[in-house]
């Protein structure tokens, strides 16, 4: 399975509420922990933006940035936790996004805590970093990496404030069906995240209507929705002109619509752009160009990826 694929996966399956046993929580009292093991690649971000990283003893499998945490050893993901190299890394704290009945067990057996990542929203991103920043004994700098991106999210929204909502229709099926296969694709139902990602960066999602938080939509459905614009979002792969005219050749072959009409079919690659970490407001922006390029004085063409681009990141104080 490709690593998209795997991240898709772990993105529904991490934001569902699978009810599982109690864990362990932090006892009061006691020192911040310092032998962290985060499944869940948002957290993981969070910890090194508020410069934690050497913290860090264990990661997933889908944690790739920032670089100082590639080489960190992995114990696999949600679905598949390596439980015998989680014992010999002695965490004194596990942060999960979801939950896993093998893993709290474990925890329960060593006593050793878990921080719950329960990141299903855009406004969900500062309340995490509040909270990690808490746990680990950085309230200041928590709070301003979370000031920091909740000005830069309102930013956003001023620009965009009065004008036109175009209709948006986002996916992240591309990896699974290939550029000509439109069955049942991924989308975002009412107030989930990437629904406020699109009213934030300027548009209305389409499929925003739906109490389903990730619907699988028919292409009778979309044509009947008639999107003005179409995003797939596709990580961590390579934006080649080719892979654009595959996916818009595709897209217009569906049927009659105002985003195959006018060509406003956009392919976002970025890393992180299925991750809801501090560095996802970047996300927002490039949409809300894309969404808005009269706004933002663009030419509302694809922007590159921003795989190199510094996070969020407070500085350590003088």
């Amino acid at each position: 399975m490709a690593r998209f694929e795997l991240i898709a996966c772990a993105w529904v399956v991490g934001a569902a509420n699978v009810p599982a046993i109690a864990a362990p929580q932090a006892p009061t009292g006691q020192p911040p922990p310092a032998r962290i093991i985060t499944i869940s690649p948002n957290s993981a971000e969070v910890i090194c933006a508020l410069g934690a990283c050497d913290r860090i003893v264990g990661v997933d499998k889908f944690c790739v940035y920032p670089p100082e945490i590639v080489g960190k050893p992995k114990v696999g993901g949600l679905i598949d936790p390596d439980l015998e190299k989680i014992i010999v890394l002695r965490p004194d704290l596990l942060v999960l996004r979801g939950r896993n009945d093998a893993l709290e067990k474990l925890c329960r057996s060593l006593d050793v805590p878990i921080h719950f990542d329960r990141t299903e929203s855009l406004a969900d991103i500062p309340a995490a970093i509040t909270d990690l920043g808490e746990r680990l004994g950085l309230n200041e700098r928590a709070a301003a990496l979370a000031a920091e991106f909740e000005s830069r999210l309102a930013a956003i929204r001023k620009r965009v404030a009065g004008h036109n909502r175009p209709r948006v229709f986002v996916t992240y099926s591309l990896a699974f069906r290939g550029a000509d296969n439109f069955a049942n694709l991924l989308t975002a139902g009412k107030g989930m995240f990437l629904d406020e990602v699109i009213t934030i960066a300027g548009g209305r999602n389409v499929f925003g209507d739906l109490d389903v938080k990730y619907p699988q939509v028919s292409p009778e459905a979309i044509l009947a929705k008639q999107p003005e614009m179409v995003i797939e979002l596709l990580p961590d792969v390579e934006l080649t002109d080719e892979l654009l005219s595959q996916v818009r050749a595709g897209w217009q072959k569906l049927g009659t619509f105002p985003a195959a009409g006018s060509g406003r079919i956009h392919v976002i690659t970025d890393d992180h752009c299925l991750i809801p970490s501090p560095r996802y407001v970047d996300i927002v922006e490039k949409l809300s160009r894309l969404i808005h390029p009269e706004v933002h004085g663009d030419t509302g063409t694809d922007p590159p990826a921003d795989a190199d681009r510094h996070p969020l990141r407070v500085p350590d104080p003088p």
